[in-house]
């Protein structure tokens, strides 16, 4: 761009020169050429300066591109080594793919065997996870529950080490189970308190107690693996296990049943204790038994307080009838009426009609109003009846799906761990049977009472209505002696 300026610049210098005449040289010309030998000397000047930056650009031009074509060169390196390692990463891959499928066919083809491992060693584990929650010898080693809640996990396949941790822990259960150990320690008393003294430990049979004031019991494991102290007596078995402690004889006494048969025959369980062991829906059924006895005896009072309207105000009542005094008939039952049939008859006489539609209209109107209040609260005590086997077989089937639970994770070898779902099946079922039959035959006696009254007063009235008929149409008729009913 530069060099084009300069061009530029000597052209339009030069141009009036050439075309001045050259005769005779004039101060005018002598001045001109100064000029032109300065506009010359510095286009020089511009035309060194501007090879001398052309130059430079040249220079950096080409240091750049050798930059690049180093740069170039280097990433071509690179992209030649990333393609090495990219091809020996594929074969790799391709070798880990090829050994994935022959290890699938390997596990495929011996998946049945690690299934039957596992199926053993974890029912292994169960059996002694059932062993050991009824051994003393739980609360020497009460790592052995954590280590059994690890095998028994179904996430994880049992290895090497696991199945080496359950056979040892079988193997110390076999060699304690010929050991007769005394050591001293803190158990947990049947109101829950800690008490310090000596237990000894009869292989893995059982376990014997004996505090620092000389008082002896039976030990079992409660559900964290320590040993707890058995409440009761039996056959003076617990005298007998202190004068083997102190070394007065040299049998042992052994509780097999971990404590249940001092339960049984305890002298504080009774029916309280039977009841708690019934689950929740104990209470609910109680409940409806207590509704329903309280509605029941509320319901038994009133109708014996109601009686039938008495013979000889229906005698007199029927012969005012008779002679068509209906006014006079009404005023003998009562103002209002002591009895329902009186107050429906006393309805019928004053409320309704000449005609026999309209009395037999009233007369049943009049049964109608008395009826609810004869029939107040029996069809909740039905419904009560009706709810309480309900409720007992829905405690029912709870117990039942606990039993069950507990068969799934302990297995059926144990029949102390089912008997909580069992008790709670059958005490719930007993307990609402026996709230339900009581509740339906008094169910039953009130309404069939309420039946004998409604019959008597439709009696009556339809015996009424007849003789104010009768009377209207001059018909005789002879005065009935009406029966208590």
């Amino acid at each position: 761009m530069r060099l084009f300026l300069i061009l530029f610049s000597l052209l339009i210098f030069t141009t009036p020169l050439l075309a001045a005449p050259s005769n005779s040289p004039s101060p005018k010309t002598t001045s001109e050429s100064n000029q032109w030998r300065q506009t010359v000397g510095e286009i020089k000047e511009l035309h060194e300066a501007t090879q001398a930056d052309a130059q430079v650009t040249i220079q950096s031009i080409t240091q750049e591109q050798n930059l690049l074509t180093k740069e170039l060169l280097d990433l071509k390196a690179e992209k030649r080594r990333r393609d090495q390692n990219y091809h020996a990463l594929t074969q790799k891959f391709n070798s880990l793919v090829e050994q994935k499928h022959e290890l699938d066919k390997t596990l495929e083809s011996q998946q049945d065997s690690m299934r039957l491992i596992e199926g053993t060693v974890r029912t292994s584990a169960k059996q002694f996870q059932k062993r050991a929650m009824n051994s003393p010898v739980t609360a020497e080693r009460p790592d052995r529950l954590t280590n059994l809640a690890q095998l028994l996990d179904s996430v994880h396949f049992p290895g090497l080490e696991s199945i080496k941790t359950l056979t040892d822990m079988w193997f110390h259960e076999l060699v304690a189970s010929g050991e007769v150990i005394t050591h001293e320690s803190r158990c947990v008393a049947p109101d829950g308190s800690q008490r310090q003294g000596i237990v000894t430990r009869l292989g893995t049979l059982g376990a014997l107690f004996k505090d620092m004031d000389g008082n002896a019991a039976f030990l079992r494991p409660n559900a964290g693996g320590h040993l707890e102290m058995v409440s009761g007596d039996f056959d003076n078995v617990v005298s007998k296990a202190d004068q083997f402690l102190s070394g007065e004889q040299t049998d042992a006494p052994i509780d097999f049943s971990g404590g249940e048969v001092f339960k049984r025959f305890d002298g504080q369980s009774g029916i309280l204790t039977t009841l708690m062991n019934g689950g929740m829906l104990i209470w609910p059924i109680l409940l409806v038994g207590l509704i329903g006895f309280l509605l029941s005896g509320e319901r038994f009072l009133r109708l014996a307080s109601i009686h039938t309207c008495p013979d000889c105000k229906m005698d007199r009542a029927m012969e005012w009838a008779s002679k068509g005094n209906l006014k006079q008939c009404a005023d003998c039952l009562g103002p209002k009426g002591n009895t329902p049939t009186c107050r429906v008859i006393s309805h019928v006489v004053l409320h309704s009609g000449s005609t026999l539609v309209s009395m037999e209209k009233g007369l049943q109107e009049a049964i109608l109003q008395e009826l609810p209040k004869l029939e107040r609260f029996l069809p909740t005590i039905n419904i009560l009846a009706a709810v309480a086997p309900l409720l007992g077989l829905l405690g029912t089937v709870t117990g039942m799906i606990g039993t069950f639970q507990v068969i799934t994770i302990f297995g059926t070898g144990d029949a102390r761990m089912m008997s909580g779902g069992i008790s709670e099946a059958l005490i719930t079922t007993q307990l609402g049977l026996a709230v339900a039959i009581p509740l339906t035959l008094m169910h039953h006696f009130l309404e069939r009472k309420v039946d004998r009254m409604v019959a008597d007063m439709e009696e009556k009235g339809t015996t009424l209505v007849a003789r104010i008929i009768s009377s209207e149409k001059g018909e005789h008729v002879c005065s009935t002696s009406y029966p208590n009913s």
